[in-house]
């Protein structure tokens, strides 16, 4: 299974973790359990009489079933909780549980003096003795392992004690019972409701304070024992050279020195699963506070593990790095250098318990949290309920791999996994630290203790952790893309599909995805009613080592788009990963027969396509920058004490080659245009929205009003996401941190860029708001080609701008261009504007002017806009066979251009002006951007023009489709890259409407003010020219929140507008699918 990396953060791939889905994951898991023994059961039961014809398969289920053979397995498969996994650090199969702390050994299965002893005091009498499938502190055998028991067993009298406490609850309600009884009888009707009440109160609070007494006492015995394990092995542990104390002891010196910020990435991942997790009636949660006191964790026990234990030819030579190809990602013989080089396997339980006793200065000393829980009424009121964390004990096995290579830092590598979900224990204090503890609040307890098994399942065997060592103590932030080439996929067209509607045919599209994800990564048009379907479109789908180790498939499923059921297979195609990125570089085409589920039947048509793999460009070592301080260089002894005249030696005869090129100044290949962008939001400092009511006065920038650091007691904090919008396109969207000014997010995506040096990317701060618009705090304008001159990695605060809020923005980005060459057309943005520049020209053969019997009748339109020609602007040239239109500048805009087209419907068009009689279709897809083009189209006609206007023209369609090319239009257009105002009445979705808004902040707004800055040319401002100036202002002060906007009602109202609008207005079907925003966040 794939590691997670540092610094990559949560993204689609690796969302948010929720507490449901940890739960689901483990109830799964659970069930599975039960049903491999059953059906290892009944087959055993059965296998007599099994046919040899299902002998493989059932040898397959078997062997899936059975995992790893041998002992380890036979002894566990039965047993409820424990899982036979496989370790991503040694790589074999290994047993592992939840962590809990009953399960731990007491102290005489470990005690010097018994039989049992481990590798720490006598020879093992076999290699089995310490065998790596299990795990300490509870292996048969354990190896270097601390002697001294964990947890100290309990002393006797303490069951004296607590049986006590029991009986004294019993005598205490019975006492209430009884005296009840004498004296709630034979006084009156009120007198005994009032009796039984006061008995019934006493007897609950007498008993509550007892059973609290109780639960008390156990939890300070328990810290007892925990701190008595401390002091003996603090005492008695020095003199054994197997103890780990040395450990523990530096552990302790460097924990209270350690900066609370460290723990920044912990109690995000806690709060984010908190967040995704909360019940209906609270809002929100953040952690305000957190403190690792001075009481430290503790090494239980640690212990070294084989790497490669069961190959006998351990080392091989390929097996270690010689340090030449570092980070290009393999060595010579075309490995990875991630699976490569000499390796230290160890394998740790620690422990952490709270410190006895309940005072308020004791309880600092201990791991602890503030967490604010807001409950909401009616989203309209936040009341902040504050929770005073304590960690009670913490207790877990995790194994560590270490990479070793022969260059600086020495070290590449480090992944660590754990051995089940760690076992927790919280204590909640309600309001503040200093109350006393009366009040253990159970429900939060727990939703506490699941948030953090949920976050750290994530990193339980079989998954695992990788930290590149390399890359964090260099100057990288990044280091790579996880994307390690792109796929480039023509859909040309399908052949003979399936009729899956009753009137004969299908409304077919394709969907790519890769088979074991499931996630829809690219979806075409729909073109309805069409067996023999045409869609010439281009994807892009980004490749990661992930597929690779996965064995992943691409996988091709075509659609029947249905309106009232779920849609119909029309059959699929699957082709291995790994077979596809065999030869690189080059685009194959391929003609592949559709198929069911599962393989198991072959269904009607036939898919063409073609697919290339695209590896991403080396950096150039050429185009490095020296560094800005570059060492003087050493002389060894030897060349110091050479003479004039002597010859050298020269020990670098056998050195290593130089090293790559630092990707820190080393710019991207300028010879490729398409590239991998991968970008990383890691967090927002001094983030705070504009006060502008002041501290004395009602203006902004009163005396007063600014401070050098935002408070986060204050209620104007922010409720922060980020939005990456790419080209005018939405492509992501962060988790909602709540109120703070400091959110951290660590949060990023990839994403594939046509052409680099024309790409501007926004990163968009907006503020979560309920029931109104999340206004827009700032905006990050970066364009790719300024940003990327020097470096392919950059690092850097940014600044906040035009918007409502103030702060800087930590944001990494890397650029890593692909060996790719795409034609100048598939270049562009995918959203644009249509714009005619000259009089339309319609040319009809003479065999074909019986079919049009308006001629002057014109409609031009693209998938999301439309505009009839008015038919006093044609003038009919050449006895009838030219009509010729005289256009006004006409604009169209257009979103997903690469799927949609320019139609001219000539002869009519639209409900009731008639139908069209003839169709002229230009595809965008052959449109460069912002260049005027001529372009020559064919006007055709045919039995069902609308299913014609949706495929595109070509030998293939004409071999299919029933038309006749009766003429040509001729016209002059240019295709305006990005968004502008003809967009605003088409921005339906949010997507759209968020990235509108955010053209409109960055260059709209400035736009329309120049425009309106030549009203005065001609001497006079007319009243159309008032009414544009007047509504520029009121759109300036609506996106920055003053005037009237500035009151929350009016937003309010808004907000209620908009709401209602979508769903009173029904919108217009479209064949295309809007691509879906990527988030880190589950659904």
């Amino acid at each position: 299974m794939a590691a997670h990396q540092y610094g990559q953060g949560y993204s689609e791939r690796a969302p948010v973790p929720t507490i449901q889905g940890y739960q689901d994951d483990k109830a799964q898991a659970e069930k599975d359990l039960l049903q491999k023994h059953e059906i290892a059961e009944t087959q055993k039961q059965s296998a007599g009489q099994s046919a040899q014809g299902n002998a493989t398969e059932k040898s397959e289920i078997m062997d899936r079933m059975a995992g790893p053979k041998g002992k380890p397995t036979d002894k566990v498969k039965n047993k409820a909780g424990e899982r036979v996994v496989k370790d991503p650090t040694t790589g074999q199969m290994v047993v592992i549980k939840d962590a809990e702390f009953k399960d731990y050994p007491q102290g005489d299965a470990l005690a010097p003096e018994s039989s049992k002893k481990g590798p720490a005091t006598s020879v093992p009498e076999t290699a089995d003795s310490s065998d790596p499938v299990h795990t300490a502190p509870t292996p048969a055998h354990v190896g270097n392992i601390s002697l001294l028991p964990f947890p100290p067993a309990t002393p006797p009298s303490m069951k004296s004690i607590l049986s006590h406490l029991d009986r004294l609850q019993i005598a205490i309600v019975a006492g209430c019972a009884i005296g009840w009884f004498f004296t709630a009888f034979g006084a009156g009707w009120w007198k005994f409701v009032f009796r039984s009440l006061l008995f019934s109160a006493l007897g609950f609070g007498v008993t509550t304070l007892a059973s609290l007494a109780q639960r008390e006492l156990e939890k300070e015995m328990e810290r007892i024992r925990i701190d008595m394990h401390r002091q003996r092995g603090e005492k008695y542990a020095p003199p054994t050279p197997e103890s780990v104390e040395w450990l523990n002891a530096f552990i302790k010196t460097i924990w209270g020195l350690v900066n609370p910020d460290m723990f920044i990435s912990i109690t995000d991942m806690i709060e984010d699963v908190m967040q995704q997790s909360l019940p209906g009636f609270v809002d929100a949660v953040r952690i305000s506070d957190v403190g690792q006191g001075t009481n430290p964790f503790r090494i239980i026990s640690m212990r070294g593990l084989p790497d490669q234990p069961g190959d006998k030819e351990y080392p091989r030579q390929e097996w270690i790095d010689q340090g030449t190809n570092l980070l290009t990602g393999k060595n010579a013989q075309g490995q990875d250098t991630d699976q490569t080089g000499d390796y230290v396997n160890f394998e740790v339980a620690f422990s952490y318990q709270a410190l006895p006793g309940q005072g308020g200065d004791l309880r600092a000393k201990n791991i602890h949290l503030l967490i604010e829980f807001f409950l909401g009424v009616y989203d309209w009121l936040h009341i902040p309920i504050p929770i005073w964390i304590q960690v009670e004990g913490i207790v877990a096995t995790a194994r560590v791999r270490l990479q070793f290579i022969p260059e600086f830092p020495y070290v590449r590598n480090l992944t660590f996994t754990l051995m089940g979900v760690p076992g927790v224990e919280v204590s909640a204090i309600p309001m503040l630290s200093k109350l006393p503890n009366i009040l253990d609040l159970p429900l939060i307890s727990r939703f506490v203790k699941m948030a953090i098994a949920a976050g750290t399942a994530e990193f339980v065997a079989p998954k695992s952790m990788t930290l590149n060592l390399q890359e964090i103590m260099s100057s990288a932030v990044i280091g790579d893309t996880r994307a390690t080439g792109v796929f480039v996929i023509h859909i040309k067209h399908a052949e003979g599909l399936s009729a899956q509607d009753r009137n004969g045919r299908s409304d077919p599209y394709i969907v790519l995805a890769y088979a074991k994800f499931g996630k829809p990564l690219y979806s075409t048009r729909i073109i309805m009613g069409d067996l023999n379907p045409v869609f010439d479109e281009t994807a892009f789908l980004l490749v990661s080592q992930d597929e690779v180790k996965a064995e992943e498939d691409l996988s091709a499923m075509l659609w029947d788009s249905d309106k009232r059921s779920a849609d119909d297979l029309i059959g699929r195609v699957q082709i291995p990963v790994k077979e596809l990125i065999k030869t690189p570089n080059v685009m194959f085409d391929r003609t592949d027969k559709l198929v069911g589920f599962e393989d198991a039947d072959a269904m009607a048509g036939t898919l063409h396509w073609s697919i290339g793999y695209f590896e991403k460009a080396p950096l150039l070592k050429e185009l490095e920058a020296p560094p800005e301080n570059p060492p003087l260089p050493t002389k060894t002894p030897t060349e110091m004490e050479i003479r004039p005249g002597d010859k050298a030696p020269n020990p670098a005869a056998k050195d290593l080659p130089p090293p790559p090129p630092d990707i820190d100044r080393t710019p991207p290949d300028p010879k490729y245009t398409s590239a991998i962008l991968s970008i990383v939001v890691h967090q927002i400092n001094n983030l705070e929205r504009q006060n502008l009511s002041g501290t004395t006065g009602n203006r902004e920038g009163a005396a007063g009003q600014d401070t050098d650091e935002p408070s986060e007691q204050g209620n104007n904090l922010p409720s922060a996401y980020c939005e990456l919008v790419i080209n005018d396109d939405l492509v992501y969207k962060t988790r909602v941190k709540q109120y703070t000014s400091m959110p951290y997010f660590e949060a990023g995506t990839e994403t594939f860029l046509r052409d680099w040096k024309k790409a501007v990317v926004r990163v968009v701060v907006r503020d979560s708001r309920l029931r109104e618009k999340d206004p827009i705090l700032g905006i990050i304008n970066l364009k790719l080609e300024e940003l990327f001159t020097e470096s392919s990695e950059i690092t850097r605060l940014f600044s906040l701008q035009e918007g409502i809020g103030f702060g800087r923005a930590n944001i990494s980005l890397l650029l890593r261009p692909v060996k790719t060459d795409l034609p100048r057309s598939l270049r562009g943005w995918d959203t644009g504007t249509v714009e005619l520049l000259s009089p339309v020209s319609v040319e009809i053969k003479d065999e074909a002017r019986q079919h049009f019997s308006d001629p002057k009748k014109l409609t031009i339109s693209t998938t999301d806009s439309n505009d009839k020609v008015p038919a006093s602007e044609a003038e009919v040239l050449e006895e009838g066979r030219v009509t010729r239109w005289n256009l006004d500048a006409m604009r169209l805009p257009v979103y997903n251009r690469y799927s949609s087209s320019l139609t001219f419907e000539v002869g009519g068009g639209g409900i009731g002006r008639g139908k069209p009689v003839a169709l002229a279709i230009l595809w965008l897809q052959d449109i460069v951007d912002d260049e005027e083009t001529d372009v020559r189209i064919p006007i055709v006609v045919g039995k069902d023009l609308r299913q014609l206007s949706q495929n595109v023209l070509n030998d293939f369609t004409a071999k299919t489709h029933d038309y006749t090319i009766a003429g040509y239009l001729t016209t002059r257009i240019k295709l305006d890259s990005g968004l502008d105002e003809d967009h605003e009445a088409h921005a339906k979705t949010q997507a759209r409407r968020h990235a509108f808004e955010t053209y409109d902040h960055i260059e709209g707004e400035a736009q329309i003010a120049e425009k309106n800055s030549h009203a005065m040319d001609d001497g006079v401002i007319d009243k159309d020219e008032k009414k544009a100036i007047s509504r520029a202002h009121s759109r300036q002060l609506h996106n920055r929140q003053r005037g009237i906007a500035g009151f929350r009602p009016y937003r309010t109202l808004v907000w209620m507008k908009q709401g209602i609008k979508s769903r009173i207005i029904p919108s217009k079907k479209s064949t295309k699918r809007d691509p879906a925003v990527k988030s880190e966040a589950k659904a």
